[in-house]
C-alpha cells in the first residue's frame, strides 16, 4: 500500500466512523462496484435543489413487502455501492430497501483521496439530520402500499442521525445500530487513548479544534475542525433514551473505533431509566465491522434483526420488554 494511500486510510477509517466497509477500498469491492450486483444510482433532489445519490432494492420476492429499510452511513465520503446488498445478506425476511448516499458523495466515490470542499460544507449533524428525514418522508409517501414496520440503520456516525430522526419520525418502528454507543466521541477518544488503542495525543488535538472550531481548512485526523467541533460531544443516548421503539445494538468486543464500554454504558443507561427497549449484541473478538478473525457477524446481526421484525409482539417489544443484552455480552 502506497504511503498516501495508507495516510487516507488512516485519517479516514482508523477511528472507524466511517460506513463500516472493512478497511481501504479492494480490488474485491471495486469489482462489486462494477458488476451486476451493485445498484443503481438513483437520484434524490433535496428542498434547496441538491441532489443525492440512492440505491433502491428489494430482499426476498414480495413486491410490497411489510418491511422498509432506511440506511445511513458513517463519516467520509465512501459510496454504499461497493457494499450493497451483500451487506444485508443476513437479514431472513422480505424487505425493500433504501441506501441514501451523503450530499457530494458520487456514485462511485471511495473516499479514500479526499471529499471535497463541497462536501465538507454540507458535512454536519444538522445537514444529515435534515437530509435523511426528508427522503424517509418521501420515499415512504411514494411507496404504493403501507409496509408495518419502518426501520432506521445508522452505522457507526450514521447511528447519531438515524437515532435524533427517529425522535422526529412517527413511522418509525424499529432502529437498528452497528458500532456506536452511549460514550460522546470525545469520551470515546479518551477511553481508546487511555487502553493503547489509539496512540494521538487527545488533549492535544481537541484544544486546537476548540480554538478554530469553524475551520474547514485545518483538519485533523482526516476530517476538518469544523465537523470535529460539531460532533465531539454528541451524546447518542441524549435520543436514544427519549425513543420507546425497540433498538438493536450490536458491537463489536475488540472494537477498536469506539470502546465497548460506550455500549454497555448505554445499556446501563437504560436500565437505569428502566427502559427495555434496548437490545445490545456484543460480538466476541469482533472488530468495529463486526468482524472477527473468520467469521462476520454483520449476518448475524442482521439476522437478528430479523428475528425480531417476524417476531409474534414486535409491535410491544418495548411494552413488553426486551432483554438488555443477547449473546457474547
Amino acid at each position: 500500500m502506497t504511503r498516501p494511500r495508507r495516510l487516507a486510510c488512516t485519517a479516514g477509517l482508523l477511528l472507524g466512523l466511517s460506513l463500516g466497509l472493512g478497511g481501504c477500498t479492494t480490488l474485491q469491492r471495486l469489482a462489486h462496484a462494477l458488476g451486476d450486483r451493485a445498484p443503481q444510482p438513483l437520484e434524490f433532489r433535496h428542498e434547496d435543489g441538491v441532489s443525492s445519490t440512492y440505491y433502491e432494492f428489494s430482499l426476498g420476492a414480495s413486491a410490497q413487502p411489510d418491511t422498509v429499510l432506511f440506511f445511513y452511513g458513517g463519516s467520509g465520503c465512501p459510496s454504499w455501492k461497493y457494499v450493497m446488498p451483500d451487506y444485508v445478506r443476513g437479514l431472513p425476511v422480505d424487505a425493500r430497501v433504501f441506501v441514501l448516499n451523503k450530499r457530494f458523495v458520487a456514485d462511485r466515490s471511495t473516499g479514500l483521496f479526499g471529499c471535497g470542499r463541497e462536501f465538507h460544507l454540507a458535512n454536519h449533524p444538522a445537514q444529515w439530520a435534515s437530509d435523511y428525514a426528508r427522503f424517509i418522508d418521501v420515499r415512504l409517501r411514494a411507496l404504493a402500499w403501507q409496509p408495518r414496520r419502518v426501520v432506521l440503520v445508522g452505522v457507526s456516525e450514521g447511528a447519531l442521525v438515524a437515532a435524533r430522526v427517529a425522535r422526529s419520525e412517527p413511522r418509525v418502528t424499529h432502529l437498528a445500530l452497528i458500532g456506536a454507543g452511549g460514550y460522546s466521541l470525545r469520551r470515546s477518544l479518551e477511553v481508546l487513548r487511555e487502553q493503547g488503542a489509539i496512540a494521538f495525543d487527545v488533549a492535544a488535538g481537541t484544544r486546537d479544534i476548540a480554538a478554530d472550531p469553524r475551520s474547514l481548512d485545518k483538519t485533523w485526523y482526516g476530517q476538518p475542525y469544523r465537523w470535529w467541533s460539531e460532533v465531539l460531544d454528541l451524546r447518542l443516548g441524549d435520543d436514544l433514551l427519549a425513543l420507546d421503539v425497540p433498538v438493536l445494538l450490536g458491537m463489536g468486543e475488540a472494537d477498536r473505533s469506539v470502546p465497548v464500554a460506550s455500549a454497555r454504558s448505554l445499556a446501563a443507561e437504560f436500565q437505569a431509566a428502566g427502559k427495555r427497549n434496548l437490545r445490545l449484541e456484543v460480538y466476541p473478538g469482533a472488530d468495529h465491522r463486526l468482524s472477527a478473525p473468520g467469521v462476520e457477524y454483520r449476518d448475524a446481526f442482521f439476522g437478528t434483526l430479523g428475528e425480531l421484525l417476524r417476531g409474534p409482539a414486535e409491535a410491544d417489544a418495548a411494552a413488553s420488554g426486551w432483554p438488555l443484552s443477547g449473546g457474547g455480552s
